[in-house]
C-alpha cells in the first residue's frame, strides 16, 4: 500500500522534474529562437539590401539600354536611315506630290475657264460691234433719206 501511495508522489516529482527540464528546453529554444530571429532579421536585411542593389543595378542597366537605343536612333535619324523617319518622309513626299498635282489640275481648270470666258466675251463684243455697225448704217441710211 505504501508503494501505491508513494507511486503517485514519485510520479508527481518525476512530472515536476520533467516540467523543469521542459522549461529549460523552452528557455533554450526561446533563446535559440531569439538568435534565429536575429539571424533571420539580419539575413532579411541582407536580402533587402541585395534586392535593392539588384533593383538599382537592373534600373541602371535599363537606363543604359534605353540611352544606347536613343543614341542609335539619333544616329540613324541624322544619317536618314531611321525606318520611322523614312516612312514619314515617304508620306510627306506623297502628300507633296498630291498637292502639286491638285495645284496643277486647279491651274489647268482655271486657265480653261478663263479662256472660255475670254472667247465668250470676245463673241459678245463682236456681236455687239456688228449690231452697233448695223444700227449705225441704218441710222445713216435713214438720215440720208430724210434730206
Amino acid at each position: 500500500m505504501a508503494s501505491t501511495l508513494l507511486s503517485p508522489m514519485v510520479d508527481y516529482y518525476n512530472d515536476e522534474e520533467e516540467l523543469d527540464s521542459v522549461d529549460d528546453d523552452d528557455d533554450r529554444s526561446f533563446r535559440g529562437r531569439d538568435s534565429e530571429e536575429d539571424t533571420e532579421d539580419a539575413s532579411e536585411t541582407d536580402l533587402a539590401k541585395h534586392d535593392e542593389d539588384d533593383y538599382v543595378e537592373i534600373k541602371e542597366q535599363m537606363y543604359q539600354d534605353k540611352l544606347a537605343s536613343l543614341k542609335r536612333q539619333l544616329t540613324q535619324l541624322q544619317e536618314g536611315t531611321l525606318q520611322e523617319y523614312q516612312k514619314r518622309m515617304k508620306k510627306l513626299d506623297q502628300q507633296y506630290k498630291e498637292r502639286v498635282r491638285n495645284a496643277d489640275l486647279f491651274l489647268q481648270l482655271e486657265t480653261e475657264q478663263v479662256e472660255r470666258n475670254y472667247i465668250k466675251e470676245k463673241k459678245a463684243a463682236v456681236k455687239e460691234f456688228d449690231d452697233k455697225k448695223v444700227e449705225l448704217k441704218e441710222n445713216l441710211i435713214r438720215g440720208l433719206t430724210l434730206y
